[in-house]
């Protein structure tokens, strides 16, 4: 799991939240809180609840597979978590994914997860082809953060032991700490995505910055051709960082949900709507300004408004699709076309919001 930064416009952007999709993102964020004055008091209090060998056992399993814990994510990636059938999957389906996999693919994940923390070095290697412990120590080395090295070269060489003392930790960390959790924050999980999903994102990196408040990191802007989709999760207990997952073809982006509520509410007491701020997006924005004033002279067709602005229609009509989204714009389908119109009421409704501020 990494942080966080930039997008590709033409790529589609995804929603989702399911149990395989959280619990990696939670794991990874206990796996770190150590220091209570940077992480979420309950990722802090959870890490401290999980009994000493579960404790180890996340030191040991995440903890040897680089700083972005790519094992964890071998995990995941390996249940396929956006096929129609997974989409919704819960703890139950996830695990006994993971209890189908035979011991060698253990033994697979550790390895994969090994080459891209050297494939992030800018280095080529190939995992031992023997059991020498020696070549294996050397192996595993580079991706160590907080485990012992010695005990990751013995779970290694025995898979089964390795499966075990996986699904253990998932298993106890599920029932012991997470599980009545993830069933408190779920709605207001579910309410974070149906917000994300109704607002219209020009690009990847608009989308991420406006839900998280950070900005895509280099090597993830750097990776965008590779990429084919990118699904959007909220996660609870985020607080200020930013995670990812960069799996080509798939890139997975966390944001703080508890941040685009708090971000969307008004305050109590306020006469301020929740709508308000999608449409100050809408508006915060000299071509959309543009746009609106075109459209005071009475509707205009698309092509139009693409020759008066001398921009390229997919660009106007990125535009147009923020603006219908905020409702500040209607659309007429004619003929095949669509027309573009005003909403007066919006704007006012809009303007007379503002002056309550004042």
């Amino acid at each position: 799991m990494g942080e966080l930064i930039l997008g590709r416009p033409a790529l589609k952007l995804e929603f989702a939240v399911s149990v395989p999709l959280d619990l990696t993102s939670a794991l990874s964020l206990v796996f770190r809180a150590t220091d209570p004055r940077r992480f979420d008091r309950w990722l802090v209090e959870a890490r401290e609840r999980l009994d000493p060998e579960a404790r180890h056992d996340l030191d040991t399993v995440l903890g040897s597979s680089g700083r972005l814990l790519y094992y964890v994510e071998e995990l995941l990636m390996s249940f396929d978590p956006f096929t129609p059938e997974h989409l919704d999957a819960d703890f139950d389906a996830y695990i006994a994914h993971l209890r189908s996999l035979p011991p060698w693919a253990y033994h697979s994940m550790m390895a994969q997860s090994l080459l891209r923390v050297y494939r992030d070095r800018g280095v080529t290697v190939a995992p031992p082809d023997t059991a020498d412990r020696t070549a294996w120590r050397a192996f595993l080395e580079p991706g160590i953060t907080r485990a012992d090295l010695d005990e990751v070269v013995d779970l290694v060489l025995a898979p089964e032991q390795l499966k075990a003392r996986t699904i253990s930790l998932i298993e106890r960390f599920w029932h012991d700490c997470y599980r009545d959790e993830y069933h408190r924050t779920l709605p207001e999980m579910r309410r974070a995505l149906r917000q994300a999903r109704s607002t219209t994102y020009p690009s990847v990196a608009v989308a991420f910055e406006e839900l998280s408040g950070h900005r895509l990191p280099e090597e993830v802007q750097l990776a965008l051709p590779h990429v084919e989709r990118v699904t959007i999760c909220p996660s609870y207990h985020l607080g200020n960082f930013a995670q990812f997952i960069l799996y080509p073809p798939e890139l997975i982006l966390y944001f703080n949900c508890q941040r685009t509520s708090a971000a969307t509410q008004p305050a109590r007491g306020s006469k301020l709507s929740a709508d308000l701020l999608p449409g100050l997006r809408a508006l915060a924005d000299g071509t959309r300004l543009r746009i609106i004033e075109m459209l005071q002279g009475g509707e205009l067709y698309a092509q139009e408004i693409v020759g008066r602005l001398g921009i390229s229609q997919s660009a106007v009509s990125r535009h147009l699709a923020m603006l219908e989204a905020a409702e500040i714009v209607t659309v007429r389908p004619t003929n095949g076309m669509k027309y573009y119109a005003i909403n007066a009421q919006r704007l006012r409704q809009i303007a007379e919001e503002l002056e309550q501020i004042g």
